[in-house]
C-alpha cells in the first residue's frame, strides 16, 4: 500500500543531477606547460645567440620577448588544443603540420618588419621541426591531463 505519491516534478528534466563539467577538457595545464616549455627554449636560444627580438617590451629586464610568452603563446596553445579534440587523428596530424609551417612563415615575416633577428646559422627549418616537437609534446601533456579513468563511479 502506497501511501505517499512522489511528485511528478522530481521528473523534471532541469531538476536532475548534471555531470557536463566533467565531460569538459582542461586547458589550464597544457597551456601552463606549453607558456613554460616555450620561455625556456626561448631563453636558451636567445642565450646562445641564435636569435634575438630587436623590438620587445621590457627590452631592459628580459632577453626574450615575454608578450608573446604570457599572451600570444596561450591563445595560440588553446586554439590548437580547442581545435585539435574536435578533430580525428589525420585532420590533428594536418592541423599539426600547418601550425608548424605557419611558423618559419611568420619568423620571415617578422624579420622583414624588424621584430626578429637570427644568425647566420639558423636555418627556417628548425622553426618548423621545433614547432613540430613542440605541438606533439603540448597534445601529448593535453592528452596525459584529460586522461577519463572512473571518474563518476
Amino acid at each position: 500500500m502506497i501511501i505517499v505519491k512522489p511528485f511528478k516534478i522530481l521528473n523534471w528534466q532541469y531538476l536532475q543531477k548534471r555531470r557536463f563539467l566533467y565531460n569538459e577538457p582542461v586547458y589550464f595545464p597544457a597551456i601552463v606547460f606549453a607558456m613554460l616549455l616555450g620561455t625556456y627554449l626561448e631563453l636558451y636560444f636567445t642565450g646562445m645567440g641564435m636569435y634575438s627580438f630587436p623590438v620587445r617590451p621590457f627590452a631592459d629586464v628580459f632577453k626574450i620577448h615575454i608578450v608573446f610568452n604570457l599572451a600570444g603563446l596561450p591563445v595560440f596553445t588553446w586554439f590548437f588544443l580547442w581545435a585539435g579534440i574536435r578533430m580525428n587523428k589525420a585532420g590533428r596530424g594536418l592541423l599539426i603540420v600547418l601550425f608548424s609551417m605557419a611558423g618559419p612563415v611568420l619568423e620571415v615575416l617578422s624579420e622583414s618588419l624588424g621584430m626578429f633577428w637570427h644568425a647566420g646559422e639558423w636555418k627556417h627549418w628548425y622553426t618548423f621541426i621545433g614547432y613540430f616537437i613542440f605541438l606533439l609534446i603540448v597534445w601529448n601533456v593535453f592528452k596525459w591531463t584529460n586522461i577519463q579513468e572512473d571518474r563518476g563511479k
